[in-house]
């Protein structure tokens, strides 16, 4: 009797599983989407598509960290896809179901961009550099990462107050009301910026199972219809990924003590310290001198 009753209330639990709404969220400050109503648009298309698959699921675009973790300790959130920088700064706990593509390609490639005529990083000392906060409120990811910890941007630039995604960073240099950005050049092509540095290439966002009840048929349904999904412009596709690039990521981005630093050449320093046993001293023994030639012959 109690074997029986256990089989009909997991059979309704796992039911209740695939029937609740699951809420699918969205916080990628660094994706090239160039608005937050595009956003919003984005992952309601997406929700659409696994809705579109028998699955229910709300779409929810979130701006900031701190309303997405709220929401996550609340348990309102089953799914999200969340920025690359984003993941790496929380330590990459959720797993990862998919990569995002932008044309194709997993990562997006990273530049320093100006409105100034100066040909390099150098010549921008002291400028105001637009910058995209993620989800510490220091600039980490661009000292660490994108300038490989080899500047501080705190020290050699002028920060202005941090944007709330990537495309409101290169609208401020755009505008006038910066000099600089660090951006992808998915966002800054066409806004008549110049390039003035490589700061080499970054994942794009990940699909991620934030919530660990949700079950394996689910979570591969969810994988499935993802993975078929394609769209035009901005984040275009996905591809099946795991955890690997953005752990990778994180090592970059918390290596502050491999920082590369700059070192003085000095010369090989000689014999500082000259002690009495390094000096060899031959002693002199007495003796007479040649006399004999300075007699004369009886």
């Amino acid at each position: 009797m109690r074997a029986g009753l256990a089989v009909v209330l997991w059979g309704l639990l796992a039911s209740w599983t695939h029937a609740a709404e699951l809420t699918l969220a969205l916080y990628a400050p660094t994706a090239p989407l160039p608005s937050a109503q595009a956003r919003f648009a984005y992952i309601e298309g997406l929700a659409r598509q696994l809705r579109a698959a028998g699955l229910e699921v709300q779409g929810r675009a979130f701006a900031r960290a701190a309303d997405l973790e709220a929401a996550i300790r609340r348990g309102q959130v089953d799914l999200a896809v969340l920025d690359a920088i984003y993941l790496a700064e929380r330590g990459t706990s959720y797993p990862v179901l998919a990569i995002a593509t932008v044309g194709s390609e997993t990562v997006l490639r990273w530049g320093l961009y100006t409105s100034l005529s100066a040909p390099g990083v150098l010549d921008l000392a002291g400028t105001r550099l637009a910058w995209t906060q993620v989800a510490s409120r220091e600039p980490v990811y661009l000292d660490n990462v994108l300038f490989d910890g080899e500047l501080r941007v705190a020290q050699h630039f002028d920060l202005r107050p941090p944007a709330p995604d990537v495309a409101a960073a290169v609208s401020e240099v755009v505008l006038r009301r910066a000099d600089c950005v660090l951006a992808p050049d998915a966002v800054a092509a066409g806004k008549g910026l110049r390039r003035v540095f490589d700061a080499g290439r970054l994942p794009n966002p990940a699909l991620v199972q934030v919530q660990p009840r949700l079950g394996r048929d689910l979570i591969q349904q969810v994988q499935r219809t993802v993975l078929s999904t394609a769209t035009v412009g901005g984040l275009d596709g996905w591809r099946a990924s795991g955890n690997e690039p953005f752990r990778q990521l994180r090592q970059r981005l918390m290596a502050r003590s491999s920082a590369r630093r700059f070192v003085l050449a000095e010369p090989q320093p000689l014999l500082g310290a000259v002690r009495s046993e390094v000096i060899a001293l031959d002693e002199i023994q007495p003796a007479l001198p040649p006399l004999r030639s300075l007699l004369l012959a009886p």
